[in-house]
């Protein structure tokens, strides 16, 4: 009997004579563990709280949506919009706190830190409890937006921050507790029965009765044999040989059979795997070692492995018994080193090792941190400047309110933007796409639903009341109509628009009413089909395009009249109109809201790509400006057109369409010196608007410009941007 032995049994007190000297390396472990779990909560935290709160946001508003509940918008990221029926639009944040980011990173930190040694069933106890996490915040968040769209802001608050703070707490509770029993071995691949007896055979050195071994024969508290169906079939219905063999493959399969018989090392190494499982879970074999072994070196992994688990709960009598015999073992022999006496023949060769030495840091891989985004460079930094053909986002004049700009995506947009942020205003860019280039150039980027979703004068609201916004402008034609429809909701936000008649938005993008407007004001336009009947009115050749379209979409240039008259039998959403030759122009303009002309820019379209002008060049010319103007009081525009056409060999100009919104090829107006962009915000606010004119004779390349960012958002260096050269 080691004196081990003796202070699990009770026996000799030991004495405390000096503080061991091994106590500080057996820290070591421990602050290595707590240096992990600290880095897998930074690094955690840092990438992935955003993450969740923008999703959370987006999937609780699509759970709601899908049972019915359309009165949810995830259009603003790490928020949920909810437009009650009374009107009151709640705009609740998701924030960290809200989100399950906290709870999911204490797991991975403990699955990490604690139960790595169970490797793939860590994996996936971490999986079902995080995807669990999950579902049940889910759920939280729902029923919260549930409770403030039927009872108000005051339900939300409440059921969020009492109702829903107990419910994550069981939430946490139950995803952990999920986590541990998919984790930690089951009692059946544990070497005892239910009795707690021993079932492995072991040399015969094992097999005389000891503390955990096996319970006394007069133990009361030892249970009753139980009968099971498996019991039977191995006992009366399968053959004796039979029986024997499967009795004898399934002990072969247990996690810690014949450990007895094994060398020092190996022996040592068994021991620290079975504690890895769990004490409870292998409690039995490991006292039927503390009790019997006498090897010194077995004796320290046991001690270590102990010790390393006093986070594991007290589940019965031998685990208490087993950290007792810990502790005096370790004040007993605080000079020992492990597998210090076993011979060198029977020490773990390096390239056999089946567990790594307890008093050894276990290594790892090493976290890998995401290379830092490049600072930005300072207007006042001489060694990166950039072109002022590439604009960057600029701090605002004052912290004034804001100006909202749809359809950032676009070039009309982008433009719009650019001129604003460049005038100093505060620019908020709003576009269906995440990735719209017009959200980098300006102050704040957001997603906005199209303008046919039915809740996109909503989305407009709240992003209008979070950013401080006062004007919108707009450079979709289509989302015209939607925004006249909500103009009374919009005004009484306190949010100014200025925004043309919906007739009159119509009659410029139905290129069919267009056609009868110019016919019934005598503005010249080219011959319009509208039916197959009437291409024979028509003369030749024709383009062939779509009623509604944009951007050169769906537009044919045919020379024949059958393939005309086919293509409008087999679609009724196109028309066809004479192909005019001569010289294209597109005019910018803007007309103040009592239908006055305040300016008429024309340009010729010398190049073009995919409907956008890329090089063009502004010209005067009193036969396109009367035209346009013509044009614009025919349809009743007010606010930013453009209007396109063409000038023939004689100078006779004519209208082919009017786009009641600003143009994609408006950097050029504005170079011109014809600042529409201001002049329209002007007349938003209901200031007076400036006189207007611009420049003939001034030419237009466009190229394209990229704006960069990093993953969270952050913006990343042009990496095309001239170096200066300094001394």
């Amino acid at each position: 009997m080691t004196v081990g032995a003796a202070v699990l049994l009770g026996g000799s007190p030991y004495r405390r004579a000096r503080r061991p000297l091994r106590s500080g390396r057996r820290l070591v472990p421990v602050l290595l563990d707590l240096l992990l779990a600290v880095v897998i909560c930074a690094v955690g935290f840092r990438y992935g709280a955003g993450f969740l709160q923008v999703h959370e946001a987006r999937w609780v508003a699509h759970v709601l949506d899908l049972v019915g509940v359309d009165s949810v918008s995830w259009s603003l990221e790490r928020h949920i919009l909810v437009f009650r029926p009374d009107g009151e639009v709640i705009l609740a944040e998701v924030t960290e706190s809200c989100s399950s980011i906290l709870s999911v990173l204490g797991l991975t930190a403990l699955t990490a830190v604690v139960l790595r040694g169970r490797r793939q069933h860590a994996v996936a106890g971490l999986v079902v409890a995080v995807a669990a996490l999950l579902v049940l915040n889910h759920l939280r968040l729902a029923a919260s937006t549930v409770a403030g769209l039927v009872w108000g802001t005051p339900a939300l608050v409440l059921f969020h921050d009492w109702v829903g703070t107990v419910w994550n707490l069981a939430a946490t509770l139950g995803g952990f507790l999920l986590m541990v029993c998919i984790t930690l071995p089951t009692a059946e691949r544990a070497e005892q029965d239910v009795a707690g007896r021993h079932t492995a055979r072991r040399p015969d050195s094992w097999a005389r009765p000891g503390l955990g071994y096996r319970p006394a024969d007069d133990d009361p508290r030892a249970p009753s044999r139980r009968l099971n169906l498996t019991g039977l079939v191995y006992r009366y219905v399968l053959p004796d040989r039979v029986a024997r063999w499967m009795g004898a493959r399934r002990e072969a399969e247990r996690i810690d059979y014949r450990i007895g018989h094994l060398p020092s090392a190996e022996r040592a190494a068994r021991v620290r795997a079975l504690a890895g499982d769990g004490l409870g879970a292998h409690a039995a074999s490991l006292v039927a070692v503390a009790t019997y072994d006498d090897d010194p070196a077995v004796l320290d992994a046991l001690a270590e492995s102990i010790a390393a688990r006093q986070w594991e709960p007290v589940t019965n009598h031998r685990v208490a018994a087993l950290r007792l015999w810990a502790r005096g073992w370790l004040l007993q022999h605080p000079e020992r080193e492990p597998a210090s006496g076993a011979r060198p023949d029977e020490r773990e060769p390096p390239t056999q090792r089946l567990w790594p030495p307890a008093d050894r840091p276990v290594p790892r891989p090493p976290v890998p941190v995401p290379p830092r985004s490049r600072p930005r460079a300072r207007p006042d930094d001489p060694g990166r400047p950039m072109p002022s053909s590439l604009p960057q986002p600029r701090p605002p004049a004052a912290d004034g309110p804001a100006v909202l700009v749809t359809g950032a995506g676009g070039p009309a947009g982008v433009a719009v933007v650019r001129r604003l942020v460049a005038l100093g205003h505060r620019v908020v860019a709003g576009d269906a796409d995440v990735a719209a280039a017009g959200g980098a150039l300006a102050h704040t980027a957001v997603v906005l639903p199209r303008g046919d979703h039915p809740r996109f004068v909503e989305a407009l609201l709240g992003v209008c009341a979070v950013y401080g916004v006062d004007a919108l402008v707009s450079t979709v034609a289509e989302e015209l109509p939607h925004l006249a429809a909500g103009a009374a909701r919009l005004a009484a936000a306190g949010i100014a628009t200025w925004l043309p008649d919906a007739a009159a938005v119509d009659g410029c993008c139905d290129k069919a009413a267009f056609a009868r407007a110019m016919a019934a004001a005598g503005v010249p336009h080219p011959a319009t089909a509208t039916s197959a009947d009437e291409v024979a009115g028509v003369p030749g050749p024709w383009v062939v395009k779509p009623v509604a379209g944009r951007g050169s979409r769906g537009v044919r240039l045919l020379d024949e009249r059958a393939p005309v008259v086919q293509a409008l039998r087999e679609d009724d959403g196109l028309i066809a109109q004479t192909r005019l030759t001569g010289r294209e122009f597109t005019a910018d303009a803007l007309v103040d809201r009592n239908g006055g002309l305040r300016v008429v820019v024309p340009r010729w379209r010398e190049e073009t790509k995919a409907g956008i002008s890329v090089k063009g060049r502004t010209f005067a010319s009193e036969a396109v400006t009367e035209v346009v103007a013509a044009a614009l009081a025919a349809v009743g525009l007010t606010g930013p057109a453009n209007v396109q056409g063409f000038v023939a060999d004689d100078g006779t100009a004519t209208v082919v369409e009017i786009n009641p919104r600003f143009s994609g090829g408006l950097p050029l107006t504005l170079a011109a010196g014809a600042d529409v962009v201001s002049a329209y915000l002007a007349g938003v606010r209901g200031a007076p608007l400036p006189e207007l004119s611009f420049r003939p004779g001034v030419a237009m390349s466009r190229y394209f410009a990229e704006t960069y960012s990093s993953a969270d958002g952050s913006p990343v260096a042009d990496p095309c941007a001239p170096v200066a050269v300094t001394a």
